[in-house]
């Protein structure tokens, strides 16, 4: 756009009246930046400027305007009209702009920039991602009272329960579950079973599990697996709350397995049996039971019990949600987690892979009691990926994981069918590579919570090394290189080492926000410190990208306001995450950031999981409006101040606007030019900004009238128009 016109205006007459750039910002009430940018024809003054801007420079506004290609609308483009007042419906509006669009784009929008975390903490996976139902399915964890695992009760009065037990005369855990090798990371009481020894004939004795979440048109795959010394009914029952109606039930005759006297081999002496439970019922306080009346001892390793709906050991509605918001780019296991995630235990059966102990336990506290169970596996999270449409982004257990350990993922990852890893594979049933390109090497290891080193020269000696073992099986991978960015020293040891192969730079930032849902004057000052807090960000974003050599990048791969996990999120919060997905595309090109990721969708602030439903948060309403820019070409806006409006083309020639209102209470109107034919309109409203609200999601008010579009916007919310350019 040639803005030249209209801020050669405004110098030579600011001039004339022997006024600096700060005098004339006093005289309007905007900033010094403000008038700056009118003056370098990098944006036009908002609509609402320009009678006392006129005013002040002794011009009319014809007089400011004309010349200006003619007149408004000649440049090619989407543009404003020159009278907005003619318009009735949206006369008076304090808060009013012209959009000036130029057609003629720039760059593309990054799709990673709509990626997201997949983290194996706290309810993101159980509660949350995975079908399964039983909680703490593998009895990890001290004993609760009475020698009975967590989240589980014992049955029977005069029995013996235990799940820290040993064998007698020996240091052995009689476990079902473990891990495929031993890498020297030692985690507490994670490979145990529950012990049950019931010492009168006739006894119930058993565990159960309360408040199950029934369907009455779901059938539940279900699986024990046990260990006895002789034979034993074991019996399977969901029941309601009291055990008075039993919805289905059935019987496991078990037999000992018993070693033959010329074994070769130690046999294993624990059995797996599976049913398909049908309850027929409603029921959101069902209890599964597990029992037997013989005089004996029982051990249960393992129980399973899913709908039969899911996805890969995934609730579906979840999965649905994920491809919803338009994850582009899904960073797992971790995060923090990644310090615990042993990649190699998938060759294990699920049931027998051993739970998974977090180092901080907070991570995983108080939801899972510090545990996770391993539900999700590489086969299983390359399939997510395939089915949401996201590019994977795996991350390294670089403390534990020896860079032999790191370089076998990758050629399970991306080796042929026919190298050692690639075989197995392809035994599992995917005989294509997945060919996965981003890795992450560790996760914040420059913070004391990481195990493993944590200076910059230590770390950068450590994963250099993991590293060129990973190139070695596949030469083209897209390193990050983790730290506490932006951080100088860590720039000029761990970044000068590593940028050779690994280029790219993790950024965390966390947000906190003095919550005061109390009155509405509390709420107004939260809602006003959130919103600053994206132009935060961005101070952030420049200073380490100003610390960087040249050919090198930023992956912003986590990013959210704090504790999401940890309280019922806003609609306030849906106005956050519209600003940093707006700055991001603003952006990326100019600070080198070509990918960034949202910590964490599940039961993080993208969606909440319920026992029945998944529903989208108004962060989630966000992704999903705004992630259809993903790969669309980026508009010149101008008009407006910050990053209020983004503006992309996509292969169809569909222009995609989306604008925002940040106002507390004032509404905003936005014209342009119309260039084409209105497919859609929504807005998204900040209406109810008490804890546990979505966006109120209604069609945004436009009036067409003399080819200009007008678009009114209320407070506090995120509007979308859909424009066709193909007459």
């Amino acid at each position: 756009m040639r803005c030249s016109l209209v801020s050669n205006k405004i110098i030579q007459a600011r001039e004339r009246l022997g006024l600096t750039q700060q005098q004339l910002a006093e005289k309007l009430c905007v900033t010094n930046k403000a008038v700056s940018k009118w003056e370098c024809g990098v944006t036009l003054p908002d609509i609402s400027l320009l009678v006392p801007l006129c005013r002040v420079l002794g011009l009319t506004v014809q007089e400011l305007l004309d010349e200006y290609d003619g007149k408004f609308g000649n440049t090619p483009g989407c543009q404003t009209t020159e009278d907005p007042a003619q318009d009735t419906l949206f006369a008076a509006q304090q808060h009013s702009h012209y959009l000036y669009i130029d057609l003629k784009t720039t760059s593309t929008v990054s799709p990673h920039l709509f990626g997201h975390n997949l983290e194996h903490t706290r309810a993101s996976i159980m509660d949350g991602l995975s079908a399964q139902m039983i909680r703490n399915r593998k009895f990890a964890g001290a004993a609760a009272r009475n020698g009975v695992a967590l989240d589980w009760e014992g049955i029977g009065e005069c029995v013996y329960f235990a799940n820290e037990h040993r064998l007698p005369g020996s240091n052995a855990n009689e476990a079902y579950v473990c891990h495929y090798a031993h890498n020297g990371m030692w985690r507490r009481n994670e490979c145990q079973s529950q012990m049950i020894q019931n010492p009168i004939p006739n006894q119930v004795s058993g565990i159960r599990q309360k408040e199950l979440f029934l369907q009455k048109d779901r059938s539940y795959p279900f699986a024990v697996v046990v260990k006895v010394q002789q034979p034993l009914d074991v019996r399977v029952a969901l029941t309601n709350a009291d055990g008075t109606q039993i919805y289905a039930e059935t019987v496991f005759p078990v037999q000992p397995v018993l070693a033959k006297e010329d074994a070769q081999e130690e046999v294993d002496e624990w059995q797996r049996f599976e049913t398909i439970l049908t309850p027929g019922v409603d029921d959101a306080h069902a209890v599964i039971s597990i029992t037997y009346t013989e005089q004996a001892q029982l051990l249960i390793g393992a129980v399973s019990m899913m709908p039969d709906n899911h996805f890969h050991t995934m609730r579906r509605d979840t999965v649905e949600k994920l491809k919803e918001i338009g994850v582009r780019l899904l960073r797992w296991p971790g995060g923090n987690f990644a310090g615990e995630y042993r990649w190699q235990d998938m060759f294990l059966h699920p049931d027998r892979r051993a739970p998974m102990e977090g180092y901080m336990e907070n991570e995983t506290q108080p939801f899972t009691h510090g545990y996770d169970m391993h539900e999700i596996d590489t086969d299983d999270f390359i399939a997510l990926c395939r089915e949401i449409g996201a590019e994977p982004f795996l991350t390294i257990n670089a403390a534990w994981d020896s860079p032999e350990v790191c370089a076998a993922w990758v050629e399970y990852c991306n080796g042929p069918a026919e190298s050692k890893y690639g075989r197995l594979r392809a035994q599992r049933g995917h005989q294509e590579p997945y060919n996965v390109k981003w890795w992450s090497l560790g996760n914040e290891m420059g913070y004391g919570h990481m195990e493993g080193a944590n200076t910059p020269d230590g770390y950068a000696s450590l994963v250099e090394t993991h590293a060129r073992a990973m190139l070695k099986v596949t030469p083209d991978l897209k390193f990050v290189s983790s730290g506490p960015y932006p951080n100088q020293e860590w720039v000029d040891v761990s970044i000068k080492k590593l940028a050779p192969i690994a280029p790219y730079v993790s950024l965390h930032t966390y947000n906190s926000v003095h919550w005061d849902f109390t009155s509405p004057e509390g709420m107004e000052r939260c809602y006003n410190e959130m919103i600053r807090m994206p132009i935060h960000n961005l101070g952030i974003l420049r200073r380490l990208h100003d610390m960087l050599p040249e050919k090198t990048f930023i992956s912003y791969d986590e990013w959210n306001l704090w504790k999401t996990w940890c309280r019922n999120p806003s609609s306030m919060e849906g106005i956050f995450t519209a600003q940093m997905l707006h700055m991001f595309m603003h952006e990326s090109e100019k600070q080198r950031m070509p990918m960034a990721c949202y910590f964490e969708p599940v039961n993080e602030g993208a969606m909440q999981v319920h026992p029945d439903h998944t529903e989208l948060t108004a962060t989630g309403q966000a992704f999903a409006l705004l992630s259809r820019h993903a790969g669309g070409k980026l508009c010149t806006v101008d008009g407006v101040e910050d990053f209020e409006v983004v503006a992309t083309i996509d292969d169809h020639h569909v222009l995609t606007l989306t604008m925002l209102n940040l106002n507390w209470q004032e509404e905003t109107t936005y014209s342009l030019n119309k260039c084409g034919t209105v497919l859609e309109n929504k807005v998204l409203q900040a209406e109810n900004l008490l804890p546990g609200t979505p966006f109120t999601e209604n069609p945004l008010m436009i009036h067409v009238k003399d080819d200009i579009i007008k678009a009114k916007l209320p407070p506090r919310s995120v509007a979308c128009i859909s424009i066709s350019l193909v007459e």
